[in-house]
C-alpha cells in the first residue's frame, strides 16, 4: 500500500514501517497565508453526479500565488493546488506545490 508522500515497508524485524518520501523536510508553522487565485477555468470528465454535487477528473492545473509573513516580510510565492480534502465539517485543508523551492529565510 502507497500513496504520494508515504509507503508501508517492514523493517529487518517484521515491523511495518513509514518511509518518508518527500524531498523536503515539513515543519510546523502558524503563519497566516492567503491564496490569490489567477484567473482558470478547468474541464475535464464527469465520474458522477447527484443533485447535490459532482465528481469529475481533469488534467488541468489551478494556479495561485500564496502569500504569507516571514520576519516581518510579506513573502509571495506562485504555486499550484495539489490537494484539497475536508478536514471537518466546513474546514478544508488544502497541499500547494510551489513553482520554485523558498530559500530557509523565506520560510515562517
Amino acid at each position: 500500500m502507497s500513496n504520494a508522500s508515504n509507503e508501508r515497508q517492514f523493517d529487518r524485524t517484521g515491523a511495518q514501517t513509514m518511509v518518508e518520501r518527500r524531498g523536503n523536510v515539513r515543519r510546523a508553522t502558524h503563519a497566516i497565508f492567503t491564496g490569490r487565485f489567477e484567473p482558470a477555468q478547468v474541464m475535464g470528465g464527469g465520474r458522477d453526479v447527484s443533485r447535490s454535487g459532482a465528481y469529475f477528473i481533469t488534467s488541468d492545473e489551478v494556479r495561485l500565488e500564496v502569500c504569507f509573513d516571514s520576519n516581518g516580510r510579506e513573502v509571495r510565492a506562485p504555486a499550484k493546488i495539489i490537494r484539497v480534502e475536508q478536514v471537518s465539517p466546513g474546514t478544508y485543508g488544502i497541499a500547494v506545490q510551489f513553482e520554485r523551492r523558498l530559500h530557509d529565510h523565506e520560510l515562517p
